[in-house]
C-alpha cells in the first residue's frame, strides 16, 4: 500500500506516502490508534501528531494517508512503520 519510506529531504524525519490517491477518515483513524496504545499529541482536520509510546517517538499522519516519522533514526521508522503500516491498511480495506 505504501511506497518505500524515505527521508525528507529537509526536517530529519522519513515519509512514507501511498502508492495511489486515498483519503482517510481522521476520526476513525484517532478512534483506532487511540485503542491501540497510541498517545494523541495533537488533532486536526489536516493532521494528527501521535507518539508511538514503545519507541518513544512522533509521528504525522494525514488524510492522503501521508506518514511523517519525525525521527532520522532508521530503525526506529521501520519498526513504527512496519506497527501503523498494518493497522492503516487493515482500516482503509474494511
Amino acid at each position: 500500500m505504501y511506497d518505500i519510506v524515505e527521508p525528507c529531504s529537509d526536517s530529519g524525519a522519513y515519509v512514507a506516502e501511498p502508492e495511489k490517491a486515498i483519503k482517510i477518515d481522521m476520526d476513525e483513524v484517532e478512534e483506532r490508534l487511540v485503542k491501540e496504545g497510541y498517545d494523541f499529541k495533537f488533532s486536526s482536520e489536516v493532521i494528527h501528531l501521535v507518539l508511538d509510546v514503545d519507541i518513544g517517538e512522533e509521528i504525522g499522519i494525514y488524510p492522503s494517508g501521508k506518514l511523517l516519522f519525525k525521527t532520522t533514526d532508521k530503525e526506529k521508522v521501520n519498526k513504527m512503520f512496519e506497527k501503523l503500516s498494518k493497522i492503516m491498511e487493515e482500516m482503509i480495506s474494511s
